[in-house]
């Protein structure tokens, strides 16, 4: 999807069109104002929890929180009208701008129904001065002032009255209505983005589950020891004295902090490496709550305890294929590492050389392997091409909720 821009904006005259404000240069017709002089209720929910939940108005909590819009509770908490009588809860109106005011503040959605929340947030229902979805992102992008503004030891918290009285910038109605309508298409391209991510996820989750249970019993696939088609390196922490951040000598994979989406992302170096992975190997977690959680090296790395390092033997293992068995693999894998019930999972050398794998042609091998691989690939360009996309969104809310590039409006709107 492209995402037009250019035509919808217009740079302006800093000297000319622009005034100085305790929010730094905006347009010359853009107002500084008082949050609580724009909205007709901000509404603080009650501190206590419902006892019991029936009925069908939506609880909600920060993690049901996903996207621009609110409208149920993914843990199925509803309240029923009675409850909300007793316990004098404060229900959200539809499209009700609900803010966190604790903890991680600036989180924000909009209510797309009456709903209920936790005292995580703070609902603002808008005058008509403003635009619902321009207020949703102008919150957002208020996120760190709003942090700093907040008060608590432990735990951050703002008050009511700090809403009340936090300036905020109010462009004219029609000029709200057209950067929210920008920022909104951008929204709508990575949902789609999202969607397909999510489809082309769950579509690679059961062609595993039929190539690794189905396919495997239907062609009675030999099953053996991973270690017959794997060589398997086991991590060894080089001495701590040898570790820098500097980049000095080789970087150090020690276990899923420095772990990316597909490759790692080093964030120490020593002088001294141990064990040594090779380009293309797979990078295991064998330790802790992340055991069996997978990288691919794209280059050599030393691997500290908590990694081994795993490559097909030659003529004997597709180390792709393996890579996919594995992930199939990951519950079974982490609840043999917890050993029934031990605090501390981890998967010894013995445990992983001796790990069942089925173990069809090199050929077929390869042949599923690549299957999988263009699966990845179309996984990796989406997501590549989400993370551009919110890139774009970060500048455009940067740029257009300041007044730094102004948006073409239609006078008589």
């Amino acid at each position: 999807m492209g995402i037009e821009v250019s035509s919808e904006t217009q740079p302006g005259d800093i000297l000319g069109d622009y005034k100085e404000t305790v929010l730094g240069m905006i347009p010359k017709y853009w107002n500084l104002t008082k949050l609580g002089d724009h909205v007709e209720d901000l509404i603080v929910p009650m501190r206590d929890k419902p006892k019991q939940f029936r009925g069908q108005i939506p609880w909600c909590r920060i993690d049901d929180i996903n996207g621009k819009y609110l409208c149920t509770s993914k843990n199925g908490y509803f309240v029923d009208k009675d409850t909300i009588s007793k316990m004098n809860l404060k229900v959200f109106p539809k499209g009700t701008v609900i803010c966190s005011c604790s903890a991680n503040l600036g989180i924000c959605a909009i209510a797309e129904n009456p709903l209920i929340t936790n005292q995580t947030f703070i609902g603002i229902v808008p005058k008509n001065t403003f635009d619902t979805e321009f207020l949703y992102y102008l919150m957002i992008s208020y996120a760190k002032r709003l942090q700093l503004l907040s008060t608590g030891t432990t735990i951050s918290y703002l008050p009511k009255d700090k809403f009340e009285n936090f300036i905020v910038v109010k462009p004219p109605l029609n000029e709200q209505r057209k950067i929210a309508a920008i920022l909104s298409a951008v929204d709508a391209a990575i949902e789609q983005t999202d969607a397909i991510i999510t489809q082309t996820e769950q579509m690679k989750k059961g062609l595993m589950q039929y190539v690794f249970v189905t396919k495997a019993a239907q062609k009675k696939w030999e099953i053996t020891n991973l270690s017959r088609l794997a060589q398997i390196e086991m991590g060894q922490s080089p001495p701590g004295s040898t570790y820098n951040e500097i980049g000095d000598g080789m970087p150090l994979i020690n276990g899923p902090t420095e772990f990316g989406q597909s490759c790692p992302k080093p964030i120490q170096w020593t002088t001294n490496p141990t064990k040594v992975c090779k380009k293309g190997d797979i990078l295991f977690c064998v330790r802790g709550s992340s055991t069996g959680r997978l990288n691919s090296a794209d280059r050599e790395y030393c691997i500290g305890r908590g990694v081994a390092a795993i490559r097909g033997k030659s003529n004997k293992g597709s180390t792709l294929f393996i890579r996919h068995y594995l992930m199939h693999e990951v519950p079974r894998i982490y609840k043999l590492a917890a050993g029934g019930g031990s605090t501390f999972p981890n998967i010894t050398s013995t445990l992983l050389n001796a790990y069942p794998c089925c173990s069809p042609s090199l050929q077929e091998q390869c042949k599923i392997a690549n299957i999988f691989l263009s699966i990845d690939q179309r996984l990796e360009c989406e997501n590549q091409y989400r993370n551009n996309l919110c890139l774009i969104q970060r500048g455009l809310m940067r740029d257009l909720l300041t007044g730094r590039v102004r948006v073409k409006v239609d006078e008589h709107a």
